[in-house]
C-alpha cells in the first residue's frame, strides 16, 4: 500500500536534475510492466502532479511532463489518464498549459505526429471518452480554444476534427434546438390534458357546492330582510331627530360683533393712518433741506477745484515761457559767435 511513496521519490529525483535523463523515464517503465499495482499509482501520480503543477518551476515541471511522456509513447501507462486534462481558458493555467504543451510535443517527437494523430482520432468510443477533455466538442468555444492553443505549438494537424466539427456546428445547434422546442411542445401538451381532466372534476363539486349555498343564501335574506327594513326606520327616526338638536345648536352658538368693538376698531385704524400720513410729511421737509445743503457742498468742492488748477496752471505756464526765451537767448548767441569765428577764420585765410 506504499507504492506511492517509491514512485513520488522517482518523480522528485527526475525533477531536481537540470535536463531530463532517460534513465528516469526506463525505470519508470520497468515498474509499470512489472505489475499493475506500479502502474495505477503511476496513473494517480499524473493526476496528482497535474493538479498540483503550478507549484514547481519551470525546469522541474519541463522533467516532470518529458517522465509522463516517456511512459505514454511507450505503452507503459494506459493513456486514460489523459482523461483528467480539461483543455479551456477556465480550467487551465499557464503551468498546466505548458505542461500540456510539452506533454504533447515529446510523445510527437517520438511517435511521429500522423501516428501521434490516428491515436487520437479514434472512433473508438472508450478512446474517445479519454480524449474528449483535450478535444472538447461540447461548446464552440472551448473548440476554437483548442485547436488555437494546438495551431500555436505547431501540432495543426491533431485538430483536423475539430475544425470538421467547427464547420457543422450550426447546423448541429439548430438540429438541437428544433429538438428541444418539440420536447416542450409534448410537456405542454401532457400538462394540458391533466389540467382540463382535473377542470373537469371540480366543476362537477363545484355544481352541487352552488345549489346547496343558494338554498342556505335564500332562508338567510328573508330573515335578514325583515330585521333590516324594522332597523331601517328606526335609524332613520333618530338621525332626523339629531340633525333638528345640531341645527338648533349652531344658531345659538353663532354671535355677531357689538357696535362698541366696531367704534374702537375704526378709531384705532383712524389713528394709525394719521400717524403715518404725518411721518410721510415730515420725511417729505427733510428731504429738500438734505438736498440744498449737499449740493451746496458740490458746488464749494467744485469752486474749490477749478480754482486750485488754474493757479497751478498759470505758474507752469509763465516757468515754460522763461525757459524757452533763456534758451532760445543762449542759441542766438551761440550762433552770433560761431558765425563770428567763422569769418575771423575767413579773412585770415584770404590775407
Amino acid at each position: 500500500g506504499r507504492e506511492s511513496e517509491l514512485i513520488n521519490m522517482i518523480i522528485e529525483c527526475c525533477s531536481q536534475e537540470r535536463t531530463f535523463l532517460r534513465y528516469y523515464g526506463l525505470i519508470g517503465a520497468r515498474f509499470c510492466v512489472l505489475d499493475d499495482r506500479w502502474r495505477d499509482a503511476f496513473m494517480e501520480a499524473f493526476v496528482v502532479q497535474y493538479t498540483t503543477i503550478h507549484r514547481l518551476e519551470t525546469n522541474k515541471l519541463r522533467n516532470v511532463a518529458k517522465l509522463f511522456a516517456h511512459l505514454l509513447h511507450t505503452d507503459a501507462m494506459p493513456w486514460s489518464c489523459l482523461s483528467s486534462i480539461h483543455l479551456n481558458e477556465e480550467e487551465t493555467s499557464s503551468s498546466s498549459r505548458i505542461f500540456i504543451k510539452i506533454l504533447v510535443q515529446e510523445m510527437a517527437e517520438a511517435m511521429g505526429i500522423a501516428n501521434l494523430r490516428q491515436r487520437f482520432s479514434t472512433d473508438d468510443p472508450e478512446l474517445t471518452e479519454w480524449f474528449k477533455g483535450m478535444f472538447p466538442k461540447d461548446n464552440v468555444r472551448n473548440t476554437r480554444y483548442a485547436i488555437n492553443f494546438f495551431t500555436a505549438i505547431g501540432l495543426g494537424p491533431l485538430t483536423d476534427g475539430l475544425r470538421e466539427f467547427l464547420k457543422n456546428a450550426p447546423k448541429m445547434i439548430l438540429a438541437q434546438a428544433q429538438q428541444n422546442a418539440l420536447a416542450k411542445k409534448d410537456d405542454d401538451d401532457d400538462s394540458d390534458d391533466s389540467s382540463s381532466v382535473t377542470s373537469t372534476s371540480s366543476s362537477g363539486s363545484d355544481d352541487s357546492s352552488d345549489s346547496s349555498s343558494s338554498d342556505t343564501s335564500s332562508s338567510t335574506y328573508t330573515s335578514s330582510s325583515d330585521y333590516s327594513s324594522s332597523s331601517y326606520s328606526s335609524s332613520s327616526e333618530s338621525s332626523v331627530d339629531s340633525r333638528r338638536r345640531r341645527g338648533r345648536r349652531r344658531r345659538d352658538s353663532r354671535s355677531y360683533p357689538s357696535s362698541s368693538d366696531s367704534e374702537s376698531s375704526e378709531s384705532s385704524y383712524s389713528r394709525r393712518r394719521s400717524s403715518k400720513r404725518s411721518s410721510r410729511d415730515d420725511k417729505k421737509e427733510e428731504m429738500p433741506i438734505a438736498r440744498k445743503k449737499s449740493s451746496k457742498l458740490d458746488d464749494k468742492t467744485r469752486g474749490n477745484v477749478s480754482e486750485s488748477p488754474t493757479n497751478e496752471d498759470t505758474k507752469t505756464r509763465e516757468k515754460a515761457k522763461e525757459s524757452g526765451q533763456k534758451r532760445g537767448r543762449d542759441r542766438s548767441e551761440s550762433w552770433s559767435s560761431e558765425a563770428e569765428s567763422e569769418s575771423s577764420q575767413r579773412l585770415k585765410r584770404r590775407r
